[in-house]
């Protein structure tokens, strides 16, 4: 994928698409309204996660995640943060029916996450 933007004709088509994807009404708004989901999501994971962790109740699973928390302290909720701005930054800019499927099972996935946090942390009975 990444060598075949690497041509000039294939990094056109990706803009030319992306702006046909733009223009239409409803997927901006299919797009915004998966962004805003999106966020509200990855924000009940950081506080999910945190109170797992605190509760000693669980650890963080992603490896990359647990190495920045071990080296950035609090610093890993400004870092993931900043890494959902940027990818709903490209949601939006790329409102495609097939992006925004993917984001939206991502989504989906990412909730099951935070329902399991609350439940092993004891929120949910």
């Amino acid at each position: 994928m990444v060598w075949s933007l690497a041509k000039k004709e294939n990094r056109r088509r990706l803009a030319e698409d992306a702006a046909r994807s733009r223009a239409s009404g409803w997927a901006r708004l299919a797009a915004v309204i998966a962004v805003v989901v999106y966020n509200i999501v990855g924000v009940a994971d950081i506080y999910s996660t945190v109170v797992a962790i605190e509760t000693g109740a669980g650890t963080e699973a992603n490896p990359f995640l647990r190495v920045m928390m071990e080296n950035a302290g609090e610093g890993w909720i400004l870092a993931k943060l900043a890494l959902q701005f940027v990818i709903s930054f490209m949601v939006l800019w790329f409102p495609h029916w097939f992006v925004l499927s993917l984001f939206t099972l991502a989504t989906a996935g990412n909730a099951l996450v935070v329902y399991n946090n609350l439940l092993i942390s004891g929120h949910f009975v």
